[in-house]
């Protein structure tokens, strides 16, 4: 018999075996909005609460819902013999200029000249990023549709050569192959490490949800390239007024924990054109054109805050008359 097919050959055991060294992810600073949950509201270490129930138990900012109130964002329940309130707050609006689809890019090298002050958007699929767009510029340059991951590019639109509005693909679940899903992150990523003109990156959050892993680990990315980024909760009409407030103070929480966030969460609806005018406001500023588009817009505002306020002083008073003629 012979020995030599039974001894095994010895290269394969002197070869020096060399691996590549494993891409360690950074640690994110943020929490998804339950585990914010647990560390703001104060239990027992002896009673165990639901998530529903430690949601119940967070106290409401009474600022914030003097805000929500003012400009009817979120859903609200009037009682069965509440009054109805005759007046409104009637704001002046902030018109952004049209905008016009002029460039997509699916690889770095499509990426248009930067020339102009840049603003991103970018969020999970189907936070309804292209609606924004279109109702705060008034268009229907960007494309819309209800299936998770429309936008397969980077879509660029200008505004009268003031400003660009950048369209991101959404991360998360989208009506895509796995291989052009994989391929949107490191787009976005080269996108935002290469752009010297983006000014900002709006991370649009669904207000029903708050902050949740995929946004975590995105807003991980962005801290790493260094750029500024700003939360924006989305779909408030969908929310009662009580749990935006609270869901709008889990989000705030978070926006301590880096440097690069700014700490303003901004609230919009775009179905009811609620909040709009505050983000308009925001794109402007960032973009050093307030002078420009905001000119008497501060005097206008300080006079509908005025009127809403005396027309909301008459409403509790006459609400307290009404309730001792009961009593």
């Amino acid at each position: 018999m012979d020995t030599a097919a039974k001894t095994p050959s010895t290269a394969a055991e002197t070869r020096p075996q060399t691996r590549l060294p494993r891409k360690t992810k950074q640690p994110s600073k943020f929490s998804t909005s339950i585990d914010t949950l647990r560390s703001v509201v104060e239990q027992q270490a002896s009673v165990k609460l639901s998530n529903r129930q430690l949601f119940a138990r967070l106290q409401v900012d009474p600022k914030t819902m003097d805000r929500l109130d003012m400009l009817s964002l979120g859903s609200q329940k009037r009682g069965r013999f509440e009054r109805k309130r005759w007046f409104r707050y009637n704001e002046p609006e902030v018109k952004l200029p049209h905008i016009v689809f002029f460039a997509g890019a699916q690889k770095e090298s499509s990426f248009p000249a930067a020339t102009l002050p840049e603003i991103g958007f970018v969020g999970r699929s189907n936070v309804g990023k292209s609606t924004l767009i279109n109702q705060i510029c008034g268009s229907s340059a960007a494309r819309v549709s209800d299936k998770p991951g429309m936008t397969q590019q980077i879509n660029f639109y200008t505004a009268h050569s003031d400003f660009h509005l950048v369209d991101m693909p959404g991360y998360g679940f989208a009506f895509a192959k796995d291989e052009e899903r994989q391929a949107w992150l490191p787009l976005i990523e080269s996108f935002v490490r290469s752009r010297k003109t983006l000014r900002r990156v709006m991370v649009l959050l669904d207000a029903r949800h708050g902050i949740k892993v995929n946004d975590r680990e995105f807003v991980a990315l962005l801290d790493r390239t260094g750029i500024k980024y700003q939360f924006v909760l989305t779909k408030c009409d969908l929310v009662h007024r009580d749990d935006l407030a609270k869901r709008h103070k889990l989000v705030s929480e978070e926006t301590e924990k880096s440097r690069n966030c700014i700490p303003r969460v901004m609230m919009v609806s775009a179905r009811h054109s609620a909040g709009l005018n505050d983000l308009r406001k925001e794109i402007l500023h960032t973009c050093s054109l307030g002078q420009k588009y905001l000119a008497d817009h501060k005097k206008k505002e300080a006079i509908a805050q005025t009127e809403y306020m005396e027309q909301l002083k008459i409403y509790k008073d006459t609400a307290r008359a009404k309730k001792r003629r009961q009593n």
